[in-house]
């Protein structure tokens, strides 16, 4: 069996920002400030973490867990409409890749994402790939702010319910962050340069492969089934 750990946001789509307008409203509502959210880190981070980091900037102290708790609650209600108004897209190949692994009973899918399991049910309902993964087995960004925890407990999951050895667990990502918590957890990573970071910056990090895009299904397999020795990057310029 052959896991792969897929992110959402820069990796599988773009959703025009939909998760930052959300987050915005929920803030005004919850507290009743129209915070300005641009400058925020939020690439690479789950939602727990920045719902943390916009309750300290709107109030000026730490956060509290159950304002965390009752500020995702509100962001999940709002994410649906704002996903809806605000123009997004699935990345390249995505689509064909996700429907060609369906395909193969020696793959599957599941996410390690920032995202809240209701965000990412939503995010991923919204363009219509939702059937492509297991969120039972997956790791969601609910409770969790720091990533590299985040990817133990998603791989625990996993292993719950699959057989797959260190060698065939890949994390695909668009950050830093994600191929930090690939490594983390002994996976191979798979960094794809379609989100805030260049390919260059990506690099950087080391991770077992490098692309501007995700190539075409058949590319993508006959990469994955070469799996060459940790720690040797695959640099494609050509993507």
């Amino acid at each position: 069996m052959t896991i792969l750990f897929w992110d959402i946001d820069g990796t599988l789509m773009k959703t025009g920002r939909a998760g930052l307008y959300a987050f915005a409203q929920a803030t005004c509502d919850l507290f009743g400030v129209a915070a300005d959210l641009n400058s925020l880190e939020t690439a690479g981070m789950t939602d727990c973490y920045i719902a943390g980091q916009i309750i300290a900037r709107v109030t000026g102290r730490p956060a509290t867990a159950d304002e965390v708790r009752a500020l995702i609650a509100r962001y999940e209600q709002l994410l649906p409409e704002y996903l809806a108004i605000r123009q997004g897209r699935l990345m390249p190949a995505v689509a064909d890749i996700l429907a060609n692994l369906a395909g193969d009973c020696s793959h599957v899918s599941l996410l390690l994402t920032g995202n809240t399991r209701a965000g990412a049910k939503a995010k991923l309902t919204h363009y219509g790939i939702a059937e492509y993964f297991d969120f039972e087995a997956s790791g969601f960004g609910d409770n969790c702010p720091d990533r590299c925890e985040l990817a133990a407990e998603a791989l625990a999951a996993a292993q719950r319910r699959y057989s797959a050895h260190a060698d065939r667990i890949f994390v695909i990502g668009d950050t830093p962050n994600d191929i930090r918590c690939g490594k983390a957890i002994g996976a191979r990573t798979i960094a794809v340069a379609t989100g805030t970071y260049s390919l260059g910056e990506l690099t950087l990090h080391d991770p077992w492969w490098a692309v501007e895009q995700l190539p075409p299904p058949a590319e993508f397999m006959a990469k994955l089934s070469q799996a060459p020795g940790r720690g040797h990057t695959v640099y494609d310029s050509q993507r």
